[in-house]
């Protein structure tokens, strides 16, 4: 049992998570809700299914572990959000800032019957091509932004499911295949209009509550909503086209594609180019495959010569074309990403891990031990490891001391995703993706484990999704901008 000093220790360090304790019936909370609100707003309870979940409110893509909710509300304006905020702040409420549905961490099953607050009305989109600067609102996807900056001759840096809600990515740093370039997205932040766990509608910058801004930069979601983000853009490299070539490799050379692979490592890969990597069973084609992605940004011709050790290979099923860079997320990976990524409803398990070396005989070793385990076990073919490698050279364009965002280093950031096709499959499948991050963690290249904050499964260590270095930092900042801790549900510091 706690000592009253021990409990004032634990929560002066915000160890413990918040318990929702409100005694309000949903009836009460929408009534008083809807009283509070602007005529634009949606409030309803969620057991009304004929309008929740319904077209006015974003469904949620993974079903494994989700929230429940007995209130959905769609605030029309800032201040509405900051009249949600501070209801459950006086009333002890537990709520949720939804965009796009998409986080897939198991953490946040731990909010039950709370509000569901969807951002869904703050969807705007403005460019400004001379400033080279956009502003968008706090739910707006990875799909509609594309389109808008290409139509405008510009770019960004964008995530590989384009159905994810920008804002919370870069919330949370951002990585793409762009990231080469310009880095994770939460470097190219500018200025944020945010609600804070005290209730207060705050524009932050670089200028104006600089220690936040900071936090924004990589673990923002800890601290507030945001409605409103502006973010720095980039002219469209080679008109904005990429160089975008697919394919696979049965498993015998799993070890030749290891070891190409770990010669791009560092400073040794170009900014341009982007290598992604799926090792999976597939039953039709005899045991494990890697399927590979390669994005080049600039011409084909040069592309290919970049790529040239993987095309001596003589890899299988061989696709290179040109596509215009809003289109990679639909077309990469032959159109699995957005198929499978961005199809709701599914029962997924993520786990995941930074690689800071390329261990061949590692990867090896965990490919091989896939192919055995996988052969005689269905239930657990839906188990794959996606590996996506970007240049340093983005990464380092900004100081580490600028942002919360903390994996500047990282030479693979991994997924082990786990798909199940009933609820029932869940424990198997969970607990072997957790036994293949495990196995590819003894090559990482660290001691203890580390990973990307948006790929993780809920049950890591703090230190390993903002690092121990970040972390008494971050812990400061939430004591300070939401002492009650009304935004722990999602991977919490």
């Amino acid at each position: 049992m706690l000592t009253l000093l021990s409990l004032v220790l634990v929560l002066a360090l915000g160890l413990l998570q918040p318990t929702p304790v409100c005694a309000l019936t949903g009836q009460q909370i929408a009534f008083a809700l809807q009283a509070e609100l602007s005529s634009g707003s949606e409030v309803v309870l969620t057991s009304n299914t004929s309008a929740y979940p319904a077209k006015n409110f974003t469904p949620r893509y993974n079903i494994a572990t989700p929230p429940t909710y007995t209130v959905a509300v769609k605030p029309a304006l800032a201040v509405d959000v900051q009249k949600v905020v501070q209801y459950a702040l006086h009333n002890n409420a537990s709520f949720l800032a939804t965009g796009s549905g998409h986080g897939y961490s198991t953490s946040l099953d731990r909010l039950q019957a709370g509000i569901d607050l969807d951002l869904g009305f703050f969807n705007s989109i403005e460019i400004d091509t001379v400033a080279k600067t956009m502003t968008i609102g706090g739910s707006v996807s990875s799909n509609d932004l594309a389109s808008a900056l290409q139509a405008a001759g510009m770019e960004a840096t964008l995530g590989q499911c384009g159905c994810i809600g920008y804002p919370g990515a870069s919330l949370g740093g951002g990585i793409g295949p762009y990231s080469g370039l310009y880095g994770p997205m939460s470097d190219s932040l500018l200025s944020a209009e945010i609600i804070t766990g005290r209730g207060q509608l705050l524009n932050v910058s670089s200028t104006q509550h600089p220690d936040l801004f900071y936090g924004l930069k990589g673990a923002g979601f800890n601290f507030g909503v945001a409605t409103s983000l502006t973010y720095r853009i980039y002219p469209a490299t080679n008109g904005g086209n990429a160089m975008l070539a697919q394919m696979i490799f049965p498993g015998a050379l799993n070890q030749s594609v290891w070891q190409i692979v770990s010669n791009f490592t560092a400073s040794n890969q170009p900014k341009e180019l982007a290598i992604g990597l799926d090792a999976r069973y597939v039953a039709a084609m005899g045991g494990m495959v890697v399927m590979a992605n390669f994005i080049y940004i600039g011409p084909q011709s040069a592309g290919m010569k970049v790529i040239q050790p993987f095309l001596d290979l003589k890899p299988a099923n061989l696709n290179i074309s040109t596509v215009a860079w809003a289109d990679i997320p639909f077309k990469a990976f032959y159109g699995g990403i957005a198929e499978g990524g961005c199809t709701a409803g599914a029962y997924y398990v993520p786990h995941s891990l930074n690689l800071y070396q390329i261990d061949v005989p590692n990867l090896v070793e965990v490919f091989n031990y896939m192919n055995k385990t996988l052969a005689t076990n269905e239930v657990l073919q839906g188990v794959a490891i996606a590996m996506q490698q970007y240049a340093q050279y983005g990464f380092q364009l900004q100081d580490a001391k600028t942002s919360a965002w903390p994996y500047r280093d990282v030479v693979s950031f991994v997924q082990i995703d786990g798909v199940a096709t009933n609820p029932s499959q869940l424990p198997a499948v969970g607990k072997y993706g957790r036994k293949i991050r495990d196995r590819l963690h003894h090559g990482s290249g660290r001691k203890d484990l580390q990973t990307y904050v948006h790929f993780a499964n809920g049950n890591e260590s703090p230190a390993a999704l903002y690092s121990a270095a970040k972390l008494p930092g971050l812990r400061a900042l939430k004591r300070e901008y939401d002492p009650a801790r009304l935004f722990s549900w999602y991977n919490p510091i």
